[in-house]
């Protein structure tokens, strides 16, 4: 088959920084994937820079059998504009591919998805996207059992991302280029913001220290990679992993800078030290707020005290910090944001970063805002914003007219979200005044 597949450009508008462009690893999975099969895959990143590939004819030219659309929830209206100016090929007979559409928003809000979408792919799409192009399935929505070995997939398709103008940088790490991985998918925890579950579910499912050892190596050998950033929810959950991850860097003198996201409960003094000696420069942390009670209404599962005391080590021992906090949150007082805010001039970061809440679909804090009536808006892609949400942009983003609550909603997709908030609740919703 040709497949091609392509992201959807970013709103002008978005209440989430849409400015970071780095290449999109869980497309490039199933290309790699694909490719090993003898398929031909093509690749637009629209999410990169917008092309008009339909209007330009891209889909009969190269003869494109099966488009598959990575949809996320926040470039959603892209997503809905690229199908149907598809579907309106298919039907006047100038193509006559499948469509496809996988990516997080396909869990998030699969009632959103047009009907005449051929596929959708739930969750995992290695799978169930070979199937698809073997030709074995029939059903629309396509979700397979999790794969419990990561390491039999073959490494990214970094022969096209690196011919790509993505960033290769990273403000925390003094070389370039520096090359992002995920290396881990799942997440075992419970924060109420988060809608990661509902895609990934529990199954904390990682490459061995092994493996993420042979790609790096890979990538210096072959386009001189200096650095890498571990994208990824928790790269430090397994510890044992992370101990022989780094002992190999040691192991084999691989001199290189790295850093990763991760949580506060799985650091320690000797893992730390050890990380720094293997490299690590940096670590993202999510703090998300300095209220103990707001961290255990989000279902945080950890104390201001372990937070206080990681990052002390942290300067101690020299990694650079990145503290990510959220306001807004619902239920949150006034005094308790005051505490989130001391917080973060407390543990003196690095970096850090204040985020105005606006909930997800299918994150438990989200149907906790819709049945509760706390939103003063849904926006055409589902997200929702809590009643003075414009006043807290205007305090933490300087008043970022992007940032606030869009105003230009697109009636076909406001009928898609009446359908999906349905769904969720079971009736349909009030609008706040």
């Amino acid at each position: 088959m040709n497949i091609l597949f392509t992201t959807s450009a970013a709103p002008r508008c978005s209440p989430f920084s849409t400015e970071e462009k780095r290449p999109p690893l869980g497309i490039g999975s199933l290309i790699a994937l694909l490719r090993t099969e003898g398929h031909k895959v093509l690749f637009i990143d629209n999410y990169l820079k917008p092309v008009p590939f339909i209007e330009q004819g891209y889909l009969q030219k190269n003869h494109v059998d099966c488009l598959g659309v990575y949809a996320n929830t926040i470039c959603w209206q892209d997503t809905l504009r690229m199908l149907q100016a598809v579907e309106k090929l298919r039907k006047r007979g100038s193509w006559r591919g499948k469509i496809l559409v996988g990516g997080p928003h396909t869990s998030a809000a699969p009632e959103t998805i047009p009907a005449f979408v051929d596929h959708i792919v739930q969750g995992e799409g290695e799978t169930a996207v070979l199937e698809i192009a073997r030709g074995r399935v029939n059903e629309r929505i396509v979700k397979k059992e999790r794969s419990t070995n990561l390491d039999a997939l073959p490494f990214q398709p970094w022969d096209i991302f690196a011919q790509m103008p993505y960033d290769f940088s990273c403000q925390w790490l003094s070389v370039k280029p520096i090359f992002t991985m995920n290396t881990s998918r799942g997440c075992p925890f419970n924060c109420t913001f988060c809608s990661v579950g509902s895609i990934w579910g529990k199954l904390y499912t990682y490459y061995s220290a092994e493996r993420i050892i042979s790609e790096i190596d890979y990538l210096v050998k072959t386009f001189g990679a200096k650095g890498i950033y571990f994208r990824e929810d928790n790269f430090t959950l397994k510890k044992e992993r992370v101990i022989s991850f780094c002992e190999l860097l040691l192991r084999k003198n691989m001199s290189i800078q790295w850093m990763c996201e991760t949580r506060i409960d799985t650091l320690d003094e000797n893992l730390l030290t050890l990380m720094r000696r293997a490299g690590c420069e940096a670590l993202y942390i999510g703090v998300e707020s300095g209220s103990q009670r707001v961290l255990d209404f989000l279902k945080k599962g950890i104390r201001v005290e372990q937070v206080e005391n990681i990052f002390r080590l942290c300067h101690t021992i020299g990694i650079k910090t990145c503290a990510s906090f959220i306001v807004g949150i619902p239920t949150e007082t006034e005094a308790e944001r005051a505490e989130t805010i001391a917080l973060s001039k407390r543990l003196q970061p690095t970096t850090s970063w204040i985020n105005v809440f606006v909930g997800i679909p299918r994150s438990p804090l989200y149907e906790y805002v819709l049945k509760n009536h706390l939103y003063e808006d849904i926006d055409t892609c589902g997200l929702v914003y809590l009643k003075g949400h414009n006043q807290l942009v205007d305090q933490f983003y300087r008043g970022d007219p992007k940032r606030k609550i869009p105003r230009h909603p697109a009636d076909q997709i406001k009928t898609a979200l009446k359908n999906f908030l349905l769904s969720v609740c079971g009736k349909k919703p009030k609008r706040a005044h």
